[in-house]
């Protein structure tokens, strides 16, 4: 290297060396603020089952409001995804309403693709969280979903959900009477 051209290398190095030390920083510095998204916090049913464990369902609420979390949980549990399906009782009484009902949503879309799993969690005292009135109703639903989810919970033979499947099918059924179809959604 000539000595003539060092003068300019230093100077392409002072001239570039803000920009990617700054974008590096910024790279490295964690989300926060209203930039923050659903990614900002590793959610998985495991985790998240053993921080009610540790933490309490309040704060984890808390910690699921905190990180926008709650779509994630959602489309978990709209998949019919059995451990996060299995969450829902311990946080449900925690929510707003809204989000109370976008979780009923949820376990409603969930009802034809796993049923067992979403029996399993409604309450057998028929409560306003989670009972068969709250829950099995196509309200908010395709009018396919009513069939589906009939066909699906009469196909389930747990004796341990004999009752949850029979206040389910007696909703449904009540459900789709006074509509005299399944809801389209609107």
């Amino acid at each position: 290297m000539c000595l003539r051209s060092f003068p300019r290398l230093m100077l392409l190095v002072a001239l570039l060396a803000p920009p990617i030390g700054l974008t590096a920083l910024a790279a490295s510095l964690p989300q926060s603020g209203p930039a923050a998204t659903e990614t900002g916090m590793d959610l998985n049913a495991r985790t998240l089952s053993r921080q009610i464990h540790e933490d309490g369902a309040e704060a984890t609420v808390r910690t699921l409001d905190t990180h926008r979390a709650w779509p994630r949980l959602r489309r978990a549990v709209a998949a019919g995804w059995d451990g996060w399906i299995e969450l829902v009782p311990d946080l449900i009484a925690h929510t707003d309403d809204a989000t109370a009902r976008q979780l009923r949503t949820a376990l409603r879309q969930a009802l034809p693709r796993n049923p067992h799993a979403v029996l399993s969690v409604l309450d057998p005292g028929n409560g306003p969280l989670l009972g068969a009135g709250a829950l099995c109703t196509s309200h908010g639903m395709p009018a396919r979903w009513a069939h589906d989810s009939m066909r699906a919970i009469s196909a389930e033979h747990d004796i341990h959900l004999t009752h949850q499947v029979n206040d389910c099918l007696a909703a449904l059924s009540a459900s789709t009477a006074a509509t005299g179809r399944a809801n389209s959604g609107t």
